[in-house]
């Protein structure tokens, strides 16, 4: 959060694990955009996960990852070749917000992609892509909406998970007669395969990066009309390397050779009351509190320590006005509290830049803590103003202290039901979000940066089939503006680090084809066309986002072959990413025998079609009176070689009278994944 390069950094040292052992590859991937995929009513039964959840858990290529299957969606791209969060519609990762449970999540991706969350947990999700109404603030991007399943009042039961990757316990058990628990545990073992101190292009693994994660809810139904649960979570990632001069990275910084090292933590409770009045009103208060921290050390002492705390209050009231209008008020205020202490190399750049290692200021010490209150109201009117006509209009007003904005946000949608199957829909509004921290930090930053804000246009229609069939067609519009830009020195106000002169614009269509369980089988297949680009204000000079992807393309397909045997698939095509040639070479400016690429223009090229095949077997193999499955996921089965980089060959080049060589860093080959699940 406070430097670009560390988080960089160590994040070579799992690449470096990729190529190490072949195992350590598994970073999985998938989900789902504007599709709806869950979402339960107050009165069901929410201990169960859903049916359309299922599918999330099954896709091959996320080994079970409930949040894996977001990246088969149309729209959604990884944020770092085929691994990273997930970034939607043209968007950047910051942009999006995650709610679990109603409340605000912190944590949800691992340092290495995978999701913090147990697939046994999961009741429902929902990715509101764009367009989504007033109840979402503190977001320019997409959200993701994750239900956690309620426990199940029953004798105790469990799930032990045994696979090469991540192994786990999950326990469930009713208390009393109005209560009941569950608990999860699980823990990487990507330690137990690739062996410690073995070095490659310079960098030595001290510590493969480790992860684990928890959660625990517990719920009690105070009577038929109130349920209370508390809920807490949370997640630690750990990793070592030695960066030597061999390393690409530490020839164009060498000051950043030695040992690196990165630790992250993270820690949430929540409570969370839910009343059910009569006439379908319906009241819902929760209050969480998270707490992450951060510290990364690496070369010549440099090191960044974090602390992040919230405590967030939240309440939704719902009540009919009549037999066809409903209308929700909403309110949440949020405390934050950011500690921080740092010794670094201060580089100046944002993701509009292609090239960050010219951008450097020198070193800067500091340590400081900032605090932040942030207050949110909406007002949402649900209205069924015909048989055929649904209109939903609300307004959002949000402000914090620390910025001292203050926004209206108006946000409404029309639901057309034309005829039996069909259906057109409409969405507009507009949105805002906080500032990333690292851009509004004293020395850091600028503290005067305005927040970012966005708005969105889209409109979709629907057909259901028969046999199970349906299909969407969705055409989107966003902008973005007063987004950073990173100051170059010889510009009149560098002192300010960066200014709000950077606006963007996305656009795109999306179809998206859904065939339900029927005859043993389900699939869905997905497809966009789009555009991103991000204009400097300043010269008017326009340029392709770095994440824009025109082209995506996925089929996910399950077949129940016989009764014990499952067969799934999922086939990915999408463009290449976008990056910037580099056409030459130059010294370094700040180091004396180091050279740096000259480059091009930025994002100009692309890589070639990125193309991936994933498939997974499921056998129901029983160990006694105890259920059973052992599972094969194959990761890129057809073994493609998929160019994620390109960047200049510092083994055959020294120095600029060199000619410029090109190295390609290829993702994961071929990975099998064995693991068995065992049911008690």
């Amino acid at each position: 959060m406070i430097s670009i390069n560390p988080t960089r950094l160590v994040s070579l040292i799992y690449a470096i694990c990729l190529l190490a052992f072949p195992f350590a590859a598994l970073s999985e991937d998938a989900f789902e955009p504007e599709v709806v995929i869950v979402e339960g009513k107050p009165l069901e039964d929410k201990t169960e996960i859903s049916d359309d959840a299922k599918k999330l858990v099954e896709i091959p290529g996320a080994l079970g990852d409930p949040l894996g299957a977001v990246f088969s969606l149309p729209g959604v791209v990884y944020s770092d070749g085929d691994s990273g969060e997930p970034a939607v519609r043209g968007s950047s990762p910051e942009d999006n917000s995650f709610v679990v449970d109603f409340l605000p999540a912190g944590y949800v991706f691992h340092e290495f992609s995978t999701s913090v969350f147990h697939e046994s947990i999961l009741q429902g999700f929902q990715l509101h892509a764009s367009g989504y109404g007033p109840e979402y603030a503190d977001v320019t991007g997409a959200v993701f909406d994750i239900s956690l399943r309620d426990p199940k009042n029953q004798e105790f039961s469990g799930i032990a998970d045994f696979s090469m990757l991540r192994s786990g316990l999950f326990i469930e058990s009713g208390i009393t007669e109005n209560s009941a628990f569950y608990a999860s545990y699980r823990k990487s073992l990507i330690h137990l395969f690739i062996p410690d101190n073995e070095e490659e292009d310079g960098v030595k693994i001290t510590n493969v990066p480790q992860d684990e994660d928890y959660q625990f809810k517990y719920l009690w139904e105070v009577n038929s009309a109130n349920k209370l649960t508390i809920s807490a979570n949370g997640a630690t990632d750990t990793a070592d390397a030695e960066f030597s001069r061999e390393s690409d990275f530490v020839r164009s910084n060498p000051d950043f050779e030695g040992d690196a090292s990165l630790e992250t933590e993270f820690n949430g409770q929540s409570i969370i009351w839910d009343h059910y009045g009569g006439d379908g009103k319906y009241l819902k208060v929760g209050f969480g509190h998270l707490k992450d921290s951060s510290a990364v050390d690496w070369g010549d002492d440099f090191f960044s320590r974090t602390e992040f705390e919230q405590n967030t209050l939240k309440a939704r009231y719902s009540m009919p006005v009549t037999d066809s209008q409903t209308i929700t008020l909403g309110a949440t205020v949020k405390d934050y509290k950011f500690t921080y202490t740092y010794d670094l190399i201060l580089f100046v750049c944002t993701e509009f830049d292609a090239d960050c290692d010219l951008n450097r200021r020198g070193r800067i010490q500091d340590q400081d803590s900032l605090d932040a209150r942030e207050y949110v109201l909406y007002i949402n009117d649900s209205w069924m103003l015909t048989d055929w006509l649904e209109w939903n209009i609300g307004a959002q007003w949000q402000t914090n202290d620390y910025t001292e904005e203050s926004f209206t946000n108006p946000r409404t949608s029309l639901r057309f039901l034309l005829g039996k199957n069909w259906t057109l829909t409409t969405k507009t509004g507009k949105y805002n979000r906080f500032p990333d921290l690292g851009f509004v930090l004293p020395k850091l930053g600028n503290p005067n940066l305005k927040s970012p804000e966005s708005e969105h246009f889209s409109i979709g229609l629907e057909n259901s089939l028969d046999y199970g069939w349906s299909w969407s067609l969705e055409t989107y519009y966003k902008t973005f503006d007063n987004l950073p830009l990173a100051l170059q020195e010889d510009q009149p106000d560098a002192d300010l680090l960066y200014s709000n002169d950077v606006e963007g614009k996305a656009y795109g269509i999306e179809l998206f084809v859904d065939k339900e369980l029927t005859d043993n089988w389900y699939s869905w297949l997905s497809f966009s066309y789009a555009k991103s680009e991000r204009t400097n204000k300043r010269n008017g000079e326009t340029r392709d986002y770095y994440l824009d992807t025109p082209m995506m393309f996925n089929w996910v397909l399950n077949y129940q072959w016989t009764e014990k045997l499952n067969l799934s698939w999922r086939w990915t095509v999408r463009s290449g990413a976008a990056y910037t040639p580099i056409v030459g070479i130059q010294e370094n400016p700040f180091f004396e025998d180091s050279v740096l690429p000259l480059y091009g223009e930025p994002y100009s090229e692309r890589l070639p079609t990125y193309l991936r095949l994933d498939i997974r077997f499921k056998w129901d193999l029983p160990i006694g009176n105890y259920p059973g499955e052992l599972i094969l996921d194959i990761i890129n089965a057809t073994n493609q070689k998929n160019v994620t980089d390109r960047s200049l060959d510092y083994d055959r080049v020294e120095s600029v009278n060199d000619p410029v060589y090109i190295e390609e860093t290829e993702g994961l080959g071929i990975i099998p994944a064995l693991g068995y699940r065992l049911r008690f």
